[in-house]
């Protein structure tokens, strides 16, 4: 069982494949529509929350607001929003109260409404008069639209419909009108991009750029601490003898620290307190400790990315699990499965290209073919977890069709996955 796990408290040693990793919904399997998340990051590069909306599964079938409502409650967006930031589509009163949370959003998209401005405006009072927040796409600065921007909370902007003066003169307008108005921008594909939007005065940022690497780390070196966890995956992967893990932990303080840490987690029902290195590799093992390392690459290194760090680890771990549990394979290739979605990030965390990372580890060569080539039996287990990342839920549709998977299957894995990261973030932190 790996260490996170064990803090989760109730998988299993294994995961098991999708059909039984993930509890069986209410509603038939035929109708579920695929919820669909988009990451939503803040100024100071946390991932604060996401974008839920969710897809029929049929090509070009509308999805209704009951229907919409009733995945997202499945979804269990209601208590994700709760504590985090939930952006969902606005529905007609009253079918928005199982949504509504602390943190939840409500998004209207002006250029799909044909009310007049007038009427929009009455339907946004009487929702924010139930406690909700709205969030209004499609904004511009034409005078009828003033009370629809007073109602709202934040705006969720494009900047790929715009070009750069046009909406560069847009935010300022929007700043100097409706100073406590909150700025989304959607599509950023880049962190330069992000950076922009950030100097403009943009509060929340969503596209690929997260797990794109930085151009500003180009020329940046892995840290020390990630140079010994790296040495010590590899001496664990070909399994070297206990002196020579030892020596190399011994290295670094940081890391013998962290390694107690982990042996004396509560998790582990220990009566007595591990106190040597010997001990802490006999608690954990090497397979625990093998995962423990891989996660922990993510909360090591220099302290100004920290919190982007923890981003990416939080996409990372919601990848790898989905991963694990999208496939009947063997409980090896699961495993290994795993450990593709976590080290498919490493290029971006570190800042260096990924044969240069793959070049320095001991991998198995399924492992290298999909990290290097996007290739290999592993290839395109990996695609289908960036087709559903990325919205393209029809392509990700029939790619699992051609790999045999069931569609209903990978719905729940991923809202199972998603779930389990947050749970697995959260005793990680409690524990570190």
């Amino acid at each position: 069982m790996s260490l996170f796990k064990r803090w989760l408290g109730a998988a299993p040693a294994v995961a098991a494949p999708v059909a039984q990793a993930v509890a069986v919904p209410s509603r038939p399997l035929a109708a579920m529509p695929v919820v669909v998340r988009a990451e939503i990051i803040d100024q100071r590069h946390r991932l604060c929350g996401y974008r839920f909306h969710a897809v029929a599964r049929q090509h070009g079938a509308p999805l209704g607001e009951t229907a919409m409502v009733e995945a997202l409650q499945e979804a269990r967006v209601p208590e994700f929003a709760a504590q985090r930031l939930a952006l969902v589509p606005a529905v007609t009163f009253g079918r928005h109260l199982p949504l509504l949370a602390a943190h939840t959003v409500f998004l209207l998209d002006r250029r799909h409404s044909e009310l007049p401005a007038e009427q929009l405006a009455g339907r946004m009072g009487a929702l924010r008069e139930s406690g909700a927040q709205l969030a209004l796409r499609g904004v511009t600065l034409a005078a009828e639209e003033a009370p629809l921007l007073a109602l709202c909370d934040m705006v969720l902007l494009y900047l790929n419909e715009h070009s750069l003066p046009a909406f560069q003169a847009l935010i300022k307008q929007l700043r100097q009108r409706y100073p406590a108005l909150k700025l989304c921008v959607d599509g950023l594909e880049s962190w330069n991009e992000q950076r922009m939007c950030l100097s403009w005065g943009c509060d929340y940022f969503m596209g690929p750029f997260l797990t794109t690497r930085d151009e500003a780390d180009s020329q940046a070196k892995v840290d020390q601490s990630r140079m010994t966890s790296i040495e010590l995956l590899n001496l664990l992967r070909t399994e070297a003898e206990l002196p020579a893990l030892i020596d190399v932990v011994k290295r670094d303080p940081g890391m013998t620290y962290q390694l107690l840490q982990w042996a004396n987690a509560p998790a582990n029902g220990l009566g007595t307190q591990v106190t040597s290195l010997q001990q802490a590799f006999l608690v954990l093992g090497r397979n625990q400790l093998y995962r423990a390392l891989t996660v922990s690459m993510f909360r090591l290194g220099a302290s100004e990315h920290q919190a982007r760090d923890e981003s990416l680890l939080e996409v990372a771990l919601t990848r790898a699990r989905f991963l694990e549990t999208c496939s009947h394979l063997p409980a090896p290739q699961r495993d290994e499965l795993f450990l593709v979605g976590m080290l498919s990030l490493f290029d971006v965390l570190m800042g260096v290209p990924m044969a240069q990372l793959v070049g320095s580890m001991q991998l198995s060569e399924e492992v290298r073919e999909v990290l290097l080539e996007n290739r290999g039996p592993y290839g395109p287990y990996l695609m289908l977890a960036l087709l559903f990342e990325r919205d393209k839920v029809e392509r990700a549709l029939e790619l699992a069709g051609r790999m045999g998977l069931d569609a209903d299957q990978l719905t729940q894995a991923g809202q199972a996955a998603f779930h389990w990261a947050q749970e697995a973030l959260h005793h990680t932190a409690a524990a570190s």
